[in-house]
């Protein structure tokens, strides 16, 4: 007796495939826009994350344009001037750059170790 992986042609050669998997690829009866109207409910579902992603990751990639601006709180962020690289160049020219970099590395990683919890300590 042949089995449903036998009697079924594979979609895919050399790919691991189920005949559920070939079946729900190849749908002939359904277009696009009848299998989202079908499953309007997972779509709805979807609309959360995807609001949330867009407000709290995306949005606040505008205001990444204050670092290459003269900024002026009074002017805002279309008002102040473009300066481009010129904050970039004058941190990165001081004499006290790489002293700022290594603090803020080193306070950064004995933070992580004060506030991480030893394995020692927990009962």
């Amino acid at each position: 007796m042949k089995t449903n992986a036998q009697t079924e042609p594979a979609t895919y050669v050399g790919d691991r495939i189920s005949a559920a998997g070939s079946a729900a690829l190849a749908r002939p009866g359904k277009t696009l826009g009848q299998r989202i109207a079908d499953n309007w409910q997972l779509y709805a579902l979807l609309l959360i994350p995807v609001a949330l992603t867009v407000i709290y990751k995306y949005i606040p990639m505008y205001g990444v344009q204050i670092a290459f601006r003269d900024f002026k709180a009074s002017r805002g962020y279309m008002g102040s001037e473009w300066v481009g690289w010129y904050w970039f160049q004058r941190f990165f020219s001081s004499p006290t750059c790489w002293r700022m970099i290594k603090n803020t590395v080193l306070i950064s990683l004995y933070s992580l170790l004060w506030s991480f919890p030893s394995p020692s300590f927990c009962p």
